[in-house]
């Protein structure tokens, strides 16, 4: 398995995430079908905007650049959030660059996530993942997560 270490994401390698989180989430939205085109990129910058006020500085967000050695393999962001009673980091994106797919650093990326997570006294790990997003879910799978409710939807006029 690759081994992983989580940076804090530096402000240069933030403004390059953002820039990129901003038109993939937006694209997403439009593959999922959750939005159409025309709303969805404002939507994810408005998103982005609110959640991150002062970027990878916002106080309980947690955002890192992943590296194997000196390679930047990806990235992870997870939040502390309430629920219920007590806390739980919510894993808002995870990453691996597009040409280090399918060689396990994904996996080491979200064991060294759980990692942080335990480091911040947190014990639970929540995240929401697009219904055709195959290889993500099967991720989570694999190490154990479990789908705690469902949404769908049809498009009538198909």
């Amino acid at each position: 398995m690759a081994e992983v270490r989580l940076d804090p994401m530096t402000p240069e390698e933030y403004a390059e995430y953002h820039r990129d989180a901003v038109l993939a989430y937006a694209e997403a939205h439009v593959s999922a079908k959750s939005l159409p085109p025309d709303g969805a990129h404002r939507r994810a910058i408005d998103e982005y905007a609110e959640l991150l006020p002062e970027g990878a500085a916002t106080p309980g967000h947690h955002l890192y650049t992943a590296r194997n050695g000196d390679q930047k393999i990806g990235m992870v962001w997870f939040a502390e959030r309430p629920h219920g009673a007590g806390r739980v980091a919510y894993l808002y994106d995870i990453k691996v660059e597009p040409g280090l797919r399918g060689r396990g650093h994904g996996e080491a990326l979200m064991r060294a996530m759980e990692h942080e997570v335990r480091s911040a006294g947190l014990k639970t790990v929540r995240l929401q993942v697009f219904g055709n997003n195959s290889v993500a879910r099967s991720l989570y799978r694999k190490l154990g997560y479990l789908e705690t409710n469902v949404v769908m939807a049809k498009d009538l006029d198909q």
